[in-house]
């Protein structure tokens, strides 16, 4: 198991054909380039706990990774007794696949899941395909985006910067080969590719807006086929994760996506009902639709503006009304999850009116403090734009405040996060930071989420161009309110 000094590092099959490896991982270029299957360069000492049967999900925190420099000889004896155990080690290369995968995963969810508990769900999410992908015995562009995306979010949480180099490699890999994908794979093969693209964008930021036409692709693969064939499997799987960043792309361009329609928001969900995360989606889309119309509000002439005021009063009454709903669907969930948990009566959800927070979710970590903060985002922007059609609209700006306050204050909490969790815990509070340097009626909390807007650009690459002013994410329509309804 530990390397022994001088000897070379290479892949057993360079070093079979006595040919120099570049020592790349999981696989080194030398066996990719000949067709041949690496069985990865020479690492220092690993083991993989691996359970027959287990999910990914709760396998990977027994996923371990050991570098030997002098280590005790517990820890050495402990390695030999696992290399005498059956099914126990895989190539280097399907162990570092484990790794990185098994990180990417967990950097969605965390140790735990969300606290607001999903009715009748499945455990079972397009993250957990992910190493079906990777298993398939012939090479292919997906397991390229795969590795490219789950390599770099690992070399970033931990700073290794081979890691992350090696990643990019992959990740030219995946986009040469991406014509050929779009030819002859299946459709969840093509999408799986496209949204590991995109993951991998957000953190690098190869070029201005690459993840905008990631997921612009991704959205079109799906939508050439159907909201009928999103009904199931694993592409209703990644359709429901792919709308919220659909969502945050027609944001970025102004646009009302295609998913906000009346089809895609019912007939991808006649088999699986919507759980609470894609109803906060509809939310968003809801919200999207009031600021469309809002847009042509602001611009239109006096004979179109009373029509357009009417449209848009009706459209943020609807909203405000899904957002009540899912409120008190949310707290229910997490109430009944507390009596399990303490064994103790739910309170009823409507008996809090008389805290004058009623308003407002609480959250307790990163997951939920990102579900939460979409939760005060849609709030923010609708109560805003009750300006445009309700002449009691500045009533609601102690309420906005509350819920801007709520963001910058899950930035704090991610902010304090471990590093192992920073770098995918900051992107998902991005958009929220960006709607209170937009919407909030404070200046003081507009000029806060700019701040940290612009400190994270080095980090968030991808989302670099969200931190600069421009007329994107509606932001025309936000200034109109700032400067025809101030703040008395």
């Amino acid at each position: 198991m530990v390397n022994v000094a001088g000897r070379s590092r290479g892949c057993a099959a360079c070093r079979k054909r006595r040919v120099k490896c570049d020592e790349t991982l999981p696989e080194c270029l030398r066996c990719l380039n000949m067709g041949l299957k690496c069985p990865g360069a020479r690492t220092d000492a690993f083991f993989v706990h691996a359970v027959p049967g287990a999910s990914l999900r709760d396998s990977s925190n027994a996923l371990t990774l050991i570098k030997v420099k002098h280590e005790p000889s517990p820890q050495i004896s402990a390695i030999n007794h696992l290399s005498q155990l059956p099914g126990l080690q895989p190539s280097p290369a399907g162990a570092f696949d484990q790794l990185f995968v098994s990180h990417f995963i967990d950097g969605f969810f965390g140790s735990v899941r969300p606290p607001l508990p999903i009715p009748g769900g499945s455990s079972r999410i397009w993250l957990h395909e992910l190493p079906d992908f990777l298993a398939s015995p012939s090479p292919s562009p997906v397991q390229s985006s795969i590795r490219a995306a789950s390599m770099l979010s690992y070399g970033t949480a931990v700073g290794d910067a081979s890691i992350k180099t090696e990643a990019c490699r992959w990740y030219m890999r995946a986009l040469q080969s991406l014509r050929l994908l779009l030819s002859s794979s299946s459709p969840e093969t093509s999408v799986c590719a496209a949204v590991m693209l995109t993951h991998f964008e957000t953190l690098a930021g190869t070029s201005p807006r690459a993840w905008l036409k990631h997921i612009k692709g991704a959205a079109s693969l799906l939508e050439a086929q159907g909201p009928e064939r999103c009904q199931s499997g694993f592409l209703h799987q990644i359709f429901s994760h792919l709308r919220l960043q659909t969502f945050v792309a027609s944001m970025a361009e102004n646009e009302l996506h295609p998913f906000a329609s009346p089809e895609w928001m019912t007939i991808p969900f006649r088999v699986h009902p919507k759980l609470i995360f894609d109803k906060l989606v509809d939310i968003l889309f809801a919200v999207e639709r009031c600021l469309s119309v809002a847009s042509r509000l602001i611009t239109s002439t006096a004979d179109k503006a009373q029509q357009l005021k009417h449209k848009l009063d009706i459209l943020i009454q609807d909203t405000r009304l899904q957002i009540h709903q899912w409120r008190l669907e949310g707290l229910l969930f997490a109430f009944r999850q507390e009596q399990q948990e303490q064994e103790r009566p739910a309170p009823n959800a409507h008996l809090d009116a008389s805290d004058p927070r009623h308003f407002m979710l609480p959250y307790t970590d990163i997951p939920s403090a990102a579900l939460v903060t979409l939760y005060d985002t849609a709030n923010i922007i609708v109560l805003r734009l009750l300006c445009l059609v309700s002449p009691t609209a500045a009533s609601y700006n102690w309420r906005i405040q509350h819920h801007t306050e709520s963001i910058l204050s899950a930035h704090a909490m991610t902010n304090a996060a471990p590093s192992t969790v920073l770098g995918r815990s900051s992107i998902m509070i991005v958009q929220q930071l960006k709607t209170v340097a937009l919407w909030s009626p404070s200046p003081q909390q507009r000029a806060a989420a700019v701040e940290i807007l612009e400190g994270q650009t080095s980090q968030n690459k991808g989302f670099a161009d969200i931190s600069a002013p421009s007329h994107e994410y509606f932001a025309d329509v936000a200034a109109h309110i700032l400067n025809n309804y101030p703040v008395e």
